[in-house]
């Protein structure tokens, strides 16, 4: 009796599977994005993994809990050892006097309008009278210096204000007891799962392509190469670049004299995380910086430093673009600025943090998903056999050894052709 289903069965099948697994999905968003984050960390710790099960010979079980217990040790030590030295950098901007710094700089800006004052710029038939421009703004200026009132508020003032703190306080530490058992269980969750993920991540695979046609599986696996790849590129650059950016720029300042230079490349090296845009962020502080101490080694006015910092930083950014980037993570993650940036932005706005981070690798993974799939629907080759070799040779050992087996074993499973020369097969009809 046939009992293959017609194309119609198969439709609604496959539909309702595809819903059923959207719904599930569904379900499961509040979650998502722990499991996302548990094999996010599973896969950034993987190479080490590998590194101690294969090479050193480790079992794999035993290899993953030396790697989380490294990762762990890392984690904490981190802030330990650099928080104090960005605070220790930064503890002259405790020192500054800010309502002498806020005076100055507002009558700097009056200064430099009076001196405005009187200019009639004159070119051709072309006239410009600054003072049009001049005196509203100083009126503005003016008004603001004579409104600063620093005056110190009254002890009546005080005793209320500590009152009302104390009420604050109770309640923001009753919440904060809350906010950190509900990390801490969240954290364990995550690296719970992040330890399943390492144990099982070549199961996982394998039984992601054995559920894949035959026809197609050896299509899959190379794809699933590419998005690794992508993946592997992105994050080894960023890792690289974190580490270059955040030297040079503690070597430029250092060399410009700016002061708290090294919290300064620290920070510049953390938001290399952030393609495009995370330099941008970096240059603030170091400009702010820049405006409010001036140089120590350098003979300039504070606003002609923090120029100065400010082009120092981009040169850095000219060069991290131009000739580092492409070196470190290639083609891979080949996408145009502006298109990082607009995904950096959505990734914010949809993911928050981790959005933002992830932005770039995810574009560039749907990118290669999408161009496969369209070449599909062209009826085309992914994979062009010009190319098929070396795509293969990209696959893992044990990808490729998988695929070996299943198309023998296919090879097998075949019946055999009878040659010319061969007895006749013995009929079944007695």
């Amino acid at each position: 009796m046939n009992t293959e289903w017609s194309k119609t069965t198969k439709h609604i099948v496959g539909t309702g599977l595809v819903i059923f697994g959207v719904y599930i999905v569904y379900l499961s968003r509040s979650v998502l994005t722990l499991v996302i984050i548990a094999a996010l960390i599973a896969f950034l710790l993987m190479p080490l993994v590998d590194l101690l099960h294969l090479r050193l010979k480790l079992p794999r079980i035993v290899a993953v809990l030396v790697t989380y217990l490294l990762a762990t040790i890392f984690v904490i030590l981190a802030p330990v050892v650099l928080f104090p030295q960005i605070i220790r950098g930064f503890n002259f901007l405790a020192r500054v006097d800010y309502t002498v710094l806020l005076d100055n700089s507002l009558q700097w800006a009056i200064d430099s309008l009076l001196s405005l004052k009187g200019v009639d710029f004159r070119f051709s038939e072309l006239s410009l009278n600054f003072d049009r421009i001049v005196d509203p703004l100083l009126n503005v200026l003016q008004n603001a210096e004579s409104s600063i009132d620093f005056s110190m508020p009254s002890a009546q003032t005080i005793i209320s204000s500590l009152e009302s703190a104390a009420t604050l306080t109770y309640g923001f530490a009753a919440n904060l007891v809350g906010t950190v058992f509900s990390a801490f269980l969240t954290f364990i969750v995550v690296v719970i799962s992040a330890i399943y993920f390492s144990l099982d991540a070549h199961r996982f695979k394998g039984l992601f392509l054995g559920i894949v046609p035959e026809n197609y599986r050896f299509e899959i696996a190379i794809l699933l190469e590419r998005l690794k790849k992508i993946w592997q590129a992105y994050f080894r650059g960023r890792l690289i670049l974190m580490i270059i950016v955040g030297v040079a720029v503690w070597i430029g300042n250092s060399a410009l004299g700016i002061p708290g230079a090294l919290p300064l490349g620290i920070i510049a090296g953390a938001l290399e995380l952030i393609p495009n845009l995370g330099p941008f962020v970096a240059t603030i502080p170091a400009a702010f910086v820049a405006l409010i101490q001036g140089s120590t080694v350098l003979d300039v006015n504070n606003f002609l430093f923090m120029l100065i910092i400010i082009g120092y930083y981009f040169i850095v950014q000219q060069i991290e673009n131009a000739i580092i980037i492409p070196r470190v993570i290639g083609d891979a993650v080949d996408l145009h600025p502006v298109v990082i940036l607009v995904g950096v932005i959505v990734g914010a706005n949809v993911a928050g943090v981790v959005g933002a981070l992830l932005a770039a690798p995810v574009i560039a993974s749907a990118r290669e998903i999408v161009r496969y799939l369209y070449i599909k629907v062209l009826g085309e080759d992914p994979f062009p056999p010009a190319h098929q070799e070396a795509e293969e040779s990209e696959l893992s050992w044990y990808t490729r050894t998988r695929l070996a087996l299943v198309k023998l074993y296919g090879l097998l499973a075949q019946p055999q052709e009878s040659t010319p020369g061969d007895p006749p097969a013995p009929s079944e009809e007695s």
